[in-house]
């Protein structure tokens, strides 16, 4: 509100900013770990060693945010870090269609929600880190 007593419009985030999806996405791949133990899908991670991943995933969705810069290039690390493992663990484990389908396709799954966040963490990056044009309107 101004001084006028008139609501100011709540400036929307840059365009090339994809932080919310990045939050959901770490929050999907948080609970998908956490799934794993009560599916039956075995983890090469002691117990400890998941909750502290599960920790680190909530805790990078909690900090993303388009006004700090440096959450962006931690969330890009975090998911190549879990693109990495999991797609390992997925290539490893994986070699039919019937392994595909069984308790072991949740870490497919994972690979894959980490690939999608860094994807989107990728270009929030891009865009943070580089110079905007504006395009001339068409009047």
């Amino acid at each position: 509100m101004n001084e006028d007593g008139e609501f100011e419009p709540v400036p929307k985030a840059p365009s090339h900013y994809h932080g919310d999806t990045v939050r959901a996405l770490f929050l999907t791949a948080a609970v998908l770990v956490f799934a794993t133990r009560f599916i039956g899908t075995e983890l090469p991670f002691s117990t400890g060693a998941q909750m502290l991943l599960i920790l680190t995933l909530v805790i990078a969705a909690g900090l993303t945010n388009p006004a700090q810069k440096m959450i962006h290039y931690a969330n890009m690390l975090v998911s190549i870090a879990g693109v990495l493992t999991f797609s390992g663990l997925a290539f490893s484990r994986i070699e039919t269609t019937e392994e595909l389908l069984s308790g072991e396709g949740l870490v497919v799954l994972i690979a894959l929600v980490f690939l999608a966040v860094l994807y989107y963490a990728t270009r929030t990056v891009r865009g943070l880190s580089t110079p905007h044009i504006e395009m001339p309107s068409e009047d």
